[in-house]
């Protein structure tokens, strides 16, 4: 038995050990602040689909479209299982198989896999691989030209891919050999050849570098004209079945529930890009085609009610809102449900009772999913008002739900609830570890410009942030961002938050940005055409004036930074304001408007500003163009661009000749190999120039430049 004095002796011990084991676990779970590799390394979650009875998921892991195929039980506590690497994952009518894409062969095929079995097996074998146009993507998803259907029985499969026309008809096309063509044979372009001939040679992709086309030694082929057509595999024969010919550009088909039909767009022979585009219905058996749809701007993604009565589809103006629509089977005057959601309307699903519709929209810094009534179009919140990104939406038979879900403080998030359910459940957490760094607090942030507008932005406070201290500010200029989490190098992210910088997104609308899908049309339409640009330094200035009021920011160490669509609104903003110490452009999207609307024959550009042309009026597109307006530039710049960006590459270049003619201060880091955004080393090393130019103009105390 032990004494008194050794049950004291032990149970200091006890106290001791305990004490050590809490200094270690706390100093274990510290969190600590994130590093480039720690944001490289957060896994996506893409494109997912409930199975028919909701029992299963199936989801995408390492991009938007393709990755790794995982399966996850929706009713059990099973971890994730990897299926196969590939993109656009399907279930069979009955659930007991996927089709999916897949280039494990080679080339992109259709493959089938048997979840019970886990066995899979190729059924598509097309010529150099399934080729969908990526322009049938139109202003949606990257991913919707590649999206196909099964028949309701389960034994077909109908997809789209581009093909030569030859002679009104078309054949799958092979490699175009230098050899067809005879050394010295122009490419003669007319008013009647395709428009996408014109740059043929000249650029070696959209975005590509210039490259010679023709020359003595290797005279390159004349362009063949791919158009999209249907076919239609039999999945127990693997054979496959052309099921359009014509030249009118045929995508996202989609089959009836009574398997008599299938419904699809069409550009009736024009770019899907430059529209119009309608709705056809195509006999299965035949191929024979009627319009369901008519008239002007964009129509696609048809998808049938599960009872087969009507079909509904993403449509609205080119570059203009986009609601969703329906119709009846047989066509008819389409009523646009979405009326009253007067948001622009992102991604859509069929509920059961084929009497509404779930959709995601574009609200501010809130993306959520709501239901709508087809036949008032009312309106009910499924997700509530509470800030985040919401994608992927997926509709089970029973009405269940998932999406994938991010905001301030998680990523890779897929979140399910079930129809009527108050709240959702965590069905997949892609990246736990985020919980262990140190995050800069993000929220939304309210205020009205000087029109008195009522605005939205999204802040990362800094790490550590104290109230009544001011910070240095970076304002990323990309527009339309909703309250997700930042981790992308490229654009204002927590890195920046645990340096001490406050980051600041002030969403303001831009006559550039291409669907400017901020709010309500006439919200979004007051940032387009010349005039837009004082929309944009009104929304702007007013945001950062609104964290200067609440003692946030320092306005005396303020900088700029903007990719892509936000290194247009930096471009521009610096030629109206001084009040920036620095400003960042990273392939900044024209800077010039007169040189795409010259360079492409199927400019889009008049359409994008609402029908201003520059034969019309020039002084519209002087006014739209950044380049125009360097001289009043006093801000030091640091631009950059890849080598392989195209068009991008060519304004950037004008931006900086400009600058430099004029003895502006201005630095242009040009990164060969890169395209439209950077990677590797390349992005390593411009992560660290663009941090020491930042820390050199708004934190001159730690600078080393």
């Amino acid at each position: 038995m032990l004494s008194k004095r050794h049950i004291h002796m032990l149970r200091f011990c006890w106290a001791i050990l305990a004490c050590l084991v809490l200094h270690g676990s706390l100093n274990a779970q510290a969190p600590h602040a994130p590093t480039t590799n720690d944001l490289q390394g957060l896994k996506t979650t893409g494109y997912m689909q409930l199975s028919p009875v909701g029992d299963k998921l199936v989801y995408t892991v390492g991009g938007s479209v393709s990755g790794q195929l995982w399966l996850i039980s929706t009713r059990s506590a099973a971890a994730p299982k990897l299926l196969a690497a590939g993109s656009i994952p399907t279930w069979s009518p009955d659930g007991k198989s996927l089709a999916y894409y897949s280039s494990e062969s080679g080339s992109q095929q259709l493959w089938m896999m048997d979840i019970q079995s886990a066995h899979a097996e190729q059924i598509t074998n097309v010529d150099g691989g399934i080729n969908p146009d990526p322009s049938t993507r139109v202003v949606g998803w990257i991913g919707d030209p590649l999206r196909f259907s099964w028949s309701p029985d389960g034994h077909r499969l109908v997809f789209g891919s581009r093909l030569q026309v030859i002679g009104g008809e078309s054949a799958i096309a092979s490699t175009p050999k230098a050899e067809d063509v005879k050394p010295g044979t122009p490419l003669i372009l007319t008013n009647k050849t395709p428009a996408a001939w014109t740059l043929s040679g000249i650029f070696a992709s959209a975005f590509g570098p210039p490259a010679p086309m023709l020359g003595p030694d290797k005279p390159a082929a004349l362009p063949r004209m791919m158009v999209s057509q249907l076919f239609v595999v039999d999945i127990a024969t693997k054979s496959v079945r052309q099921l359009t010919s014509d030249a009118s550009v045929y995508f996202n088909p989609a089959w009836s529930p009574d398997g008599r039909t299938i419904a699809c767009a069409s550009s009736d022979g024009h770019s899907p890009y430059t529209g119009p585009t309608n709705i056809y219905a195509l006999d299965p058996s035949t191929g024979k085609k009627s319009a369901l749809t008519t008239g002007t701007g964009d129509k696609r993604l048809p998808r049938w009610s599960p009872d087969g009565k009507r079909i509904a589809y993403t449509g609205g103006e080119h570059f203009g809102m986009q609601s969703v629509f329906v119709i009846t089977a047989t066509g008819g005057a389409p009523v646009n449900v979405g009326a009253k959601v007067d948001r622009y309307i992102t991604e859509f699903e069929w509920l059961p009772d084929s009497k509404s519709l779930a959709m995601i929209d574009w609200d501010g810094t809130n993306w959520p999913v709501v239901s709508v009534s087809v036949a008032d179009g009312s309106v009910v919140s499924l997700t509530g008002s509470t800030a985040a990104m919401r994608q992927y939406l997926s509709v089970a038979r029973d009405g269940g739900f998932v999406w994938g879900h991010n905001d301030g403080s998680s990523y890779g998030v897929i979140l399910a609830q079930s129809r009527g359910g108050i709240a959702p459940s965590v069905l997949v957490d892609m990246n736990p570890q985020i919980r262990g760094w140190g995050l800069g607090s993000q929220e939304v942030v309210r205020w009205k410009n000087g029109r008195g507008d009522e605005l939205e932005g999204v802040l990362i406070k800094p790490v550590g942030f104290k109230a009544g201290q001011r910070y240095p500010l970076i304002v990323d200029g990309y527009p339309a961002q909703p309250n997700g989490f930042k981790s992308s190098l490229m654009m204002g992210n927590q890195i920046w938050a645990a340096k001490g910088y406050a980051v600041f997104w002030p969403n303001a609308r831009a006559p550039h940005v291409w669907m400017n899908a901020y709010r309500d049309q006439a919200f979004t339409q007051a940032g387009k055409g010349p005039e837009g640009w004082d929309v944009t330094v009104d929304d702007t200035l007013s945001g950062v004036d609104e964290l200067v009021r609440q003692g946030i920011v320092d306005p005396d160490r303020m900088g700029l930074q903007g990719f892509s669509n936000g290194g247009g609104v930096v471009n521009y903003l610096v030629t109206r304001t001084n009040r920036f110490k620095c400003a960042v452009s990273v392939a900044g999207v024209y800077p010039d408007w007169l040189l795409p609307t010259f360079l492409h024959t199927d400019a889009t550009i008049p359409t994008f500003e609402g029908g201003t042309s520059p034969w019309d009026d020039p002084a519209a597109y002087v006014k739209l163009s950044a380049v125009f307006h360097l001289k009043a530039v006093t801000t030091p710049m640091l631009l950059a661009a890849g080598d392989n960006d195209g068009d991008f590459l060519l304004g950037m270049i004008e931006l900086y000749n400009s600058l430099r003619s004029l003895g502006k201060d201005v630095t242009f880091l040009r990164y060969p190999g890169m395209g439209h955004g950077f990677s590797g080393p390349a992005l390593q090393d411009f992560w660290e120039r663009e941090n020491a130019f930042l820390d050199h103009y708004l934190k001159p105390e730690s600078s080393t430049r």
